[in-house]
Parts: C-alpha cells; sequence; structure tokens
C-alpha cells in the first residue's frame, strides 16, 4: 500500500479530524471566512490530532483482523482556502507549488538520515544503516509500519517510525500561484521539483486538461525508468499557463513528425524480406 491511495484511510482521516474541522467552520462563518492566526493553528492541531488517531485506528485493525493491510502508507494532504495553502506531509510523498514559473515551494522528505529523524531513531533504541530504519525502512515517519513501533513505554510520535505529519501553512498570492502538484516518491525518484514544474507548465500550454497533462506526467516518469507507486494530483489557480497557439502548432508539427516516421518504419518492415540460406548435409 506504500505510496498509494486507500480510500478507508482517507474517509477516516476526515471522520477523525471533524471535530476540529467543525470548529474551523464557526470560526470562519463569524470571521467572514478569514483565517486568523487562531484558526491556522486550530486546523494544524486537528490534521496532526487526526493522523495520529488514525494511525491507532489501523494498528487496531492490524492486531484483531488477520486479513488486515500489513504494510504501511506514506500521506500527503492539502486544504486551499482563499487565503492560505496548508499542507500535511507524512513520508516521502511531495507537494510542489509552483510561481511565476518556478517552483516556489516544496515538502520535506521524511528520510531516517535527516538529524533531526535519525535523533528520534537513535533514542528509540534502532539505527540508521544504508539511509534505511535499521537497515529496511527508506521512510522515517509513517502511516502502519507497526513492527517500527512496538518499543514500550515510548509514545507514537517518539517511536522508530512516527504517525506525525510536519504541517506547512503558505500564504496565498493568487496573482502569481499557478499550480499544486501532490505526488508519492515513484514521480519525485526520477524528476526534481523544478524538472516537474517545467514539465506541468509546458503541458498546460498545450492542453486545459487537467487529467491528460497528470496522465502525461506518469508516462514521462515511466520513460525515465520509475518503477515505484505513482499517484498525482494536479490542483491549478487562476495565474496558471493559458493555451498557446504557437505551442499547440509546435506540438501538433512534432506529433506529425513522429507518426510520419513511424509509418515510415512500419513501411521499411513491411517490405523487408529474410533470406536464409541452407547448406545441404553431405
Amino acid at each position: 500500500m506504500r505510496g498509494g491511495a486507500n480510500l478507508w484511510l482517507l474517509s477516516s482521516l476526515i471522520c477523525d479530524c471533524q471535530p476540529q474541522l467543525l470548529q474551523i467552520v464557526q470560526k470562519l462563518n463569524k470571521s467572514s471566512g478569514k483565517m486568523d492566526d487562531e484558526t491556522l493553528l486550530l486546523l494544524e492541531e486537528g490534521i496532526k490530532e487526526g493522523f495520529l488517531t488514525l494511525d491507532a485506528k489501523m494498528r487496531e485493525r492490524h492486531e484483531f483482523d488477520d486479513n488486515a493491510e500489513r504494510s504501511g502508507t506514506t500521506a500527503i494532504c492539502a486544504i486551499v482556502t482563499p487565503s492560505h495553502i496548508v499542507l500535511a506531509n507524512l513520508g516521502d510523498s511531495r507537494a510542489v507549488l509552483s510561481r511565476k514559473g518556478q517552483e516556489a515551494f516544496g515538502t520535506e522528505d521524511h528520510k531516517p538520515f535527516l538529524p533531526k529523524e535519525r535523533d528520534r531513531i537513535v533514542n528509540a533504541g534502532g539505527s540508521v544503516m544504508i539511509q534505511r530504519v535499521n537497515g529496511s525502512l527508506a521512510v522515517s515517519r509513517a502511516l502502519g509500519d507497526f513492527e517500527y513501533k512496538a518499543v514500550p513505554g515510548l509514545e507514537a510520535t517518539k517511536q522508530l517510525v512516527s504517525p506525525e505529519p510536519d504541517i506547512y501553512t503558505i500564504v496565498r498570492d493568487q496573482n502569481v500561484d499557478e499550480f499544486l502538484l501532490l505526488a508519492c516518491d515513484g514521480v519525485y525518484d526520477v524528476m526534481e521539483n523544478a524538472e516537474i514544474c517545467n514539465f506541468v507548465q509546458s503541458r498546460l500550454r498545450v492542453t486545459s486538461d487537467l487529467s491528460t497533462v497528470a496522465n502525461q506526467v506518469l508516462d514521462a516518469c515511466l520513460s525515465k525508468g520509475s518503477r515505484d507507486n505513482m499517484t498525482v494530483i494536479l490542483v491549478c489557480f487562476d495565474a496558471a499557463p493559458k493555451i498557446d497557439p504557437d505551442a499547440v502548432t509546435k506540438e501538433d508539427e512534432w506529433k506529425q513528425k513522429i507518426s510520419e516516421r513511424i509509418q515510415g518504419m512500419e513501411f521499411m518492415h513491411c517490405n523487408t524480406s529474410v533470406h536464409v540460406n541452407r547448406i545441404p548435409k553431405n
């Protein structure tokens, strides 16, 4: 399940955040939708509590249901309001924000070799070998993976692998915010943040179909050799690149050249004969 989507996890996370979300909605109604510092803090606390509660529920399923999923999963979440983007990251899935034609922000992956992660792992009695938790797990925070959360007397956030997400709050600028891309590590294994921003920008200049753009991201990653799970969510804002007629024309010309070349190769293949000379036995 690592790096993939799971509807049960998503619905459970939303339910576990409901008490805080209800308070936030009530506060926003009173403030005409404005997100003040108190509301943002309440949202951050609610998201963290939701993750911890969800992880505890997963542990219960793990202990009492022999058919329950045994592996863990990373998570990347976004809440977009008119004034803010709030991101929650757990593991090595990642969110990237594009502004003014370039990467403006990217979440930090939770890797065991990072100092703050290594310290927690060592304090819990574990080790970091070949950049992995106990030489095995490549991420230091996740939902599930309970074999790394079994140190007696330690709370969940102090275990070798923690279920606590990092929360990032970004003030929106509707004049320059272009798009937000959320994806798991199968994408970022082969494309850096800046590269994927440039790629998405180029695709948005030739199509307004976001599903097509997302699929083209996955196709590009496959062509680069990615063999890990890949999930992509693309959120476009008002300042996102618009269709450029010149770019569309160049794209069509390029596709035509590729098509002609493929047809030429097929024609050559059909008109190629193979002769085998057999030497008779004496």
